[in-house]
């Protein structure tokens, strides 16, 4: 009979998918007599926080017990003619497998003995790299409440600005790891992915920071049940146990506590050539922030059921340079967790959460490096689907069957959204100014509703040495996007007094779902010192863009007209499988040296995005035409509009040559493939005394099948040289750099369209090493000390094209048009730097070769806790760049140096 189930759920494995995250740990033991054999048969009782669970052990003496909540836990052996025996304090950690060894002795008479021995601080069973942050490790250690302020931390991970006590709270920041874009970010929470997929790789909300009992943050070797290669963000919420608690927490800070930082030369030079000069009333800082709230938690039926509520507000308020206080954001959680113990057999949990967020204030980021007025930036709130539950809905159960076969089945719905509202509301016009700076009027409107639903089975089953896992299961998202600029749909865009154009857009309503079928099996295979796994997961990814319709330009109607778009399925579909190989052995018989060594191939998450590329209602498709700022309003009158027989420039989808048609000028390559990440790791850990480990590992990846998005039909022939643009740089160095122009005609007669394809001349590598050492909170102290050195390099195939910008001489690629921009791949060799859009936060070029961090506690007398926090990475590439206009690739920033860095 336990040969017929395996079967068959290995072939659903084969059939369906899972989205499964990390949300709980194991316990593994073998239970021997004195002289060290197996005992058969023992009874084993796992108490703890999660409830009561009892097993077997089987003919090997050995015995599992999974699927634990984060906790300490009693482990309780009995067999007839031996001592009982209570193991005390084994910690389970998310993520992780707790591996121990119970010896029994032989007793006439019945005997209770209880044995206190330190958890094994090494997993036998890990090949990759993570860190799992513990509730002291998250309560104790000094540092900016917040998911992302942990990032920071983790080694290879890059990011693009540093939470300083809370003032980037509210906004998500950009990140990188290991080479993997954070696209390839997973976020997931009590076991359920909810990473946003038209964000993709984002968060779709904000959190309670007193909320969690463990946060685990992985970065390479990622478990099988996580598609892709990027950072994977597991959070894990408490729970009520069989002891009614409570408790609350509040923190406090404004610009009082804060010391300045402002450069002395800009205490002699206004900010952005203003005549006064910049002081620290009037610099960026923290005016006031404040975090607090509450959580309860404890037995409804003891040792049956149990509940846990928690309630958390933070309150952040933000002086921006202008002097004026336009920034304030208020983040609101609440959550409800209810575990059940349904009988020997079943733990059933249902979760409920949902994250607020209003921001007053919110920079739109529509012209990079611009000082946005008051009434240009954003007030966001939250919207959600019409008709249907808010927040993340959660159903799960935790079947044993026998001692040899868990079941973990979940379902789940998560509604959310938000809403950015311009300040100045949507009568007034709006205007973009680069040359000067700073923005004029309002801007434009953002409705964003994402729901999406998930169901995923997870199964374990035991035979012999071998641990065969199985998973299933179902993912379905939606994007509803709608764009509306403000007046009649015209922005002003003054870059130089011989480059004034106006964009003329109409509405953008766009409805893109994704579907994510997915399936994986793999096998643990344990004998003496060596542990090996191997798997094999599918991934299916497709999508549809949904039916909408949506409005013209509101003054030309005629040249940018709305359409009625009947929607299409994409043409393509993402099917790959992802073969992951990993080893450890142990180097001596007390298993304190492992070495480990995995390969794994990933494949990119497909977005909403994608699937919307050749969607014309996707986003606000606009068409540029010649502006002259008459009556210097910096806004756009009609009478101040030159309508030319053809726009300047395209961009949204708009089909310049079927404006009215319902099919977008960007087309799909039908055989898109997904980007993929080959990665091989190898490391050394050791413990080097109880609670005490240190970790150095070695990692590889290549990257490569990356979405590039050319001209239809045009090579770099079809690209004219332009003049070239001149100047000095601030040393005094003079530049020549050349521009080209696409060839109009051909542009035009593709609609200005581009097709989404894979760029097969293009790759990335990333080499890194990391160290880090931990201390499990024990004997009065703890720390983490991690540092990094990060190698992330791109490589091209393609012919030079730019053979008179001599400081890069013949080593610069371009897909596409050849002018060397500041997002574009420059050096054969050289550095990748993407540029962050992030949330809030623009214009960093994410790159750094090195960082550290070390966070220590010690416990005083009296209860009293000392700790502290140090982190250092190396500075982010700063680039010199030129607003250019390129014909019908519009108004770019060239860069002006050989490289991004120009510092």
């Amino acid at each position: 009979m336990k040969r017929i189930a395996l079967s068959l759920a290995m072939l659903l494995a084969m059939a369906l998918p899972i989205h499964a995250q990390l949300a709980t740990g194991n316990i593994y033991g073998t239970v021997t007599d004195e002289s060290g054999a197996a005992l058969p048969g023992a009874s084993v009782t796992v108490k703890g926080p999660g409830g009561s669970f009892s097993t077997v052990c089987g003919a090997d003496g050995r015995f599992r017990v999974l699927n634990l909540d984060p906790g300490a836990y009693h482990v309780t052996t009995a067999l007839a003619g031996f001592a009982t025996i209570t193991r005390e304090h084994v910690v389970v950690a998310t993520g992780t497998n707790v591996d121990i060894t119970i010896g029994m002795k032989v007793a006439s008479v019945a005997e209770t003995l209880t044995v206190t021995a330190e958890t094994p601080v090494l997993d036998p069973k890990r090949t990759g790299t993570a860190t799992v942050f513990t509730q002291d490790e998250l309560a104790k250690i000094p540092n900016s409440r917040d998911p992302w302020a942990l990032l920071r931390t983790v080694p290879g991970v890059v990011m693009d600005r540093v939470n300083i006590a809370g003032n980037e709270s509210g906004q998500q920041s950009a990140y990188r790891a290991k080479g993997a874009s954070g696209a390839d970010g997973v976020w997931s929470m009590d076991g359920v992915n909810v990473t946003d997929m038209a964000a993709i790789g984002a968060s779709p909300t904000y959190f309670d920071y007193d909320a969690f009992q463990e946060i685990q943050i992985s970065t390479s070797g990622n478990d099988i049940r996580q598609p892709t290669g990027g950072v994977g963000i597991n959070f894990v919420t408490k729970r009520g146990t069989n002891d009614f608690h409570a408790s609350a927490h509040g923190y406090f800070t404004n610009h009082s506590l804060s010391s300045s930082n402002v450069p002395a030369e800009l205490t002699q030079v206004g900010l952005h050539g203003l005549a006064t000069a910049v002081t620290p009333d009037t610099a960026n800082h923290d005016d006031q922030i404040a975090d607090y709230g509450f959580d309860v938690g404890g037995p409804i039926i003891k040792n049956k059921l149990w509940f846990w509520a928690s309630w958390g507000k933070q309150d952040i308020r933000l002086v921006r340079s202008a002097g004026a206080l336009i920034d304030k954001t208020i983040l609101k959680d609440q959550t409800v967790k209810v575990n059940w113990q349904a009988g020997g057999s079943d733990m059933i949990s249902g979760f409920w959460f949902v994250g607020d967020k209003q921001k007053f204030g919110r920079a739109t980021g529509a012209c990079a490096g611009c000082v946005e007025a008051a009434t240009a930036v954003w007030n966001q709130s939250d919207a959600f689907p019409d008709s249907r539950p808010h927040g993340l809905w959660k159903l799960e159960d935790n079947h044993t069957f026998n001692p040899s076969f868990f079941l973990s089945t979940r379902v789940a719905y998560y509604g959310t959204g938000f809403q950015l509202a311009p300040s100045g509301g949507l009568a007034n016009e709006a205007g973009l100014a680069p040359r000067l700076g700073q923005t004029f009027g309002t801007t434009r409107l953002s409705l964003n509703v994402r729901p999406q639903y998930i169901a995923n089975t997870d199964g374990n089953y035991f035979l012999g040495r071998h641990e065969i896992k199985f998973g299933v299961g179902y993912r379905w998202t939606e994007a509803l996007t709608e764009t509306l600029w403000p007046g009649d749909e015209m922005v002003a865009e003054d870059f130089t007094p011989a480059n004034q154009r106006v964009r003329l857009y109409r509405e953008g309503l766009g409805k893109n779902r994704t579907f994510y079928t997915n399936a994986y099996v793999g096998d643990t295979l344990t004998k003496d010192r060596l542990t090996l796994n191997l798997g094999l997961r599918f991934d299916h990814q497709t999508g549809r863009a949904a039916p909408t319709v949506i409005g013209g330009n509101g003054a030309f109607s005629n040249l940018v007209p709305g359409i009625s778009f009947p929607g299409y399925d994409a043409p393509f579909a993402w099917n790959d499988f992802s073969p992951r190989v990993g080893a450890t052995y142990a180097l001596d018989k007390d298993r304190r040296t492992l070495v480990r060594a995995s390969y794994a191939r990933y494949v990119t998450q497909l977005d909403t995005g994608t699937v919307g590329w050749a969607n014309p209602s996707a986003n606000a498709g606009w068409a540029e035409y010649p502006w002259k700022d008459a009556n210097g309003d910096h806004f756009a009158q009609v009478n101040e509009v030159t309508i030319t027989p053809n726009p300047l420039a395209t961009g949204g989808g708009f089909n310049v040559a079927n404006p009215t048609g319902v099919g977008s000028a960007n087309i799909f390559d039908p055989n898109l493939k997904a980007p993929l990440t080959n990665e091989g790791v190898v490391g050394i850990d050791r413990e080097l005394m109880p609670n005490l480990a240190v970790s150095l590992t070695y990692t590889y990846r290549r990257l490569t099948r990356f979405l590039t998005y050319p001209r239809i039909n045009m090579t770099t022939a079809d690209y004219a040289a332009g003049t070239p643009i001149t100047g000095l740089l601030p040393d005094g160095t003079s530049y020549n750099v050349p521009i080209f122009i696409p060839n109009a005609a051909k542009s035009l007669a593709s609609g200005n369209g581009r097709i989404q394809t894979n760029d097969s001349n293009y790759y990335q590598t990333f080499n890194g090493i990391e160290f880090s050492a931990t201390k499990r909170l024990a004997n009065k102290w703890m720390a983490r000390i991690a540092a990094a050195w990060n190698n992330h390099q791109e490589f091209f195939d393609g012919v030079p094209v730019d053979t008179n910008f001599q400081q890069v001489s013949d080593t610069q690629y371009a897909p596409g048009n050849p002018t060397p921009l500041d997002t574009d791949a420059l050096i054969n060799g050289g550095q990748v730097a993407p540029r962050s859009a992030g949330s809030g936060f623009g214009d960093v070029f994410i790159n750094a070769k090195w960082a550290v961090n070390a966070n220590v506690l010690y416990q005083l007398p009296w209860n009293l806790d000392v700790a502290a926090n140090l982190f250092g990475k190396q500075g982010t590439p700063f680039p010199l760049f030129a607003n250019v206009a390129l014909g019908q690739d519009g108004t770019q920033r060239v860069l002006v140096t050989p490289a991004v860095d120009y510092l």
